[in-house]
């Protein structure tokens, strides 16, 4: 099998509720999709997790679309017999995960039959508390992004929904101002993601809920080594940040045959990436950051893909909508 050509596309679809992070406002996700065509004529698409501006990540949209133009050059009619021969084709995209998780998207489907399954959802709630709060059947983690009625908030979930893991996301921008807060939570959550810009693999956490990596799960590498602080047991794997579904099941195994819990994270995605953060949250420790089709976008580009069905979200294997997309 060979790719012979690649296509850039956009698709903006507007939040039902604007998405309010300690470090942005968006209204709408802007989002990359790229399709590749192999010597048969079959398309294959993979979606980027990368956002336009580098609010979250230094690898942006603009990144991503300049690597690929010129990794594409070099494996354009290479000869892939399998999927550990196409994984071979983006050892050059390891400096760029965002780039590299793309590209594996479209290459597994290439050599795999993709599934029907269930998983449990996690109810995220950004700066839209009273819009999403009652949604809680079928939910089996409950995920808050850290304001300022933080405290209220999650007091009022965990007597709601006692047996509902609660965490929470600071972004790293917590500070001692936070403190008092933060110590405050330590009974409610499950754990808190990335409250400080710096993490000390020798620091005292002992007062704070349990903490998660997120920003600082680069690598395997990096996460071992932060993870032996014992009041660090929790990683939040994403495929764009590690380089792809391949490298977070490789963290995976690693982390949980050393009791490291894991939790698969999200990028507030559309249809076709989201169904693999569902697929990869089959084996991990919290539910994933999975939400159900609708809980974002009005319209998606893709269809049954995460509805709620007997408790849980149903996943089928995604077909993308071209007609949704508009070329770059």
């Amino acid at each position: 099998m060979q790719l012979i050509d690649m296509q850039f596309y956009f698709y903006e679809p507007a939040f039902i509720h604007p998405i309010q992070t300690p470090k942005v406002q968006m209204t709408h996700r802007k989002t990359l999709f790229v399709k590749w065509t192999d010597d048969k004529g079959q398309t294959w698409f993979g979606e980027c997790n990368a956002f336009d501006t580098a609010w979250y990540h230094d690898e942006t949209i603009s990144d991503v679309i300049n690597v690929l133009k010129s990794w594409f050059e070099k494996v354009r009619g290479v000869e892939m017999t399998s999927y550990e021969a196409a994984q071979q084709c983006v050892a050059t995209l390891d400096p760029y995960p965002a780039a590299r998780a793309t590209v594996i998207m479209a290459l597994y489907q290439m050599f795999h039959n993709l599934e029907s399954f269930h998983v449990p959802m996690t109810l995220t709630i950004n700066g839209d508390f009273t819009q999403r709060m009652m949604r809680v059947d079928g939910v089996g983690r409950i995920k808050i992004k850290w304001t300022s009625q933080v405290m209220e908030q999650v007091q009022m979930l965990a007597t709601m929904y006692p047996d509902i893991p609660i965490s929470t996301d600071a972004n790293q921008t917590l500070t001692m101002a936070d403190i008092v807060t933060l110590k405050r939570l330590k009974p409610y959550l499950a754990f808190i993601e990335e409250p400080f810009e710096s993490l000390n693999v020798e620091a005292d956490y002992t007062a704070f809920p349990p903490i998660a990596l997120d920003e600082h799960a680069t690598s395997l590498a990096a996460i071992q080594s932060l993870v032996q602080n014992a009041h660090i047991q929790t990683v939040v794997l994403k495929p764009f940040r590690l380089g792809g579904i391949d490298r977070v099941l490789e963290a995976m195994k690693v982390l949980q045959d050393k009791g490291v819990r894991v939790v698969i994270g999200g990028m507030y995605e559309c249809g076709l990436s989201r169904y693999f953060t569902a697929w990869l949250s089959q084996w991990s420790d919290y539910a994933g950051d999975v939400t159900p089709e609708g809980f974002y976008f009005e319209q998606d580009v893709t269809d049954n893909v995460g509805r709620l069905h007997d408790g849980q979200l149903y996943f089928e294997p995604p077909v993308v909508n071209q007609s949704l997309l508009s070329s770059l």
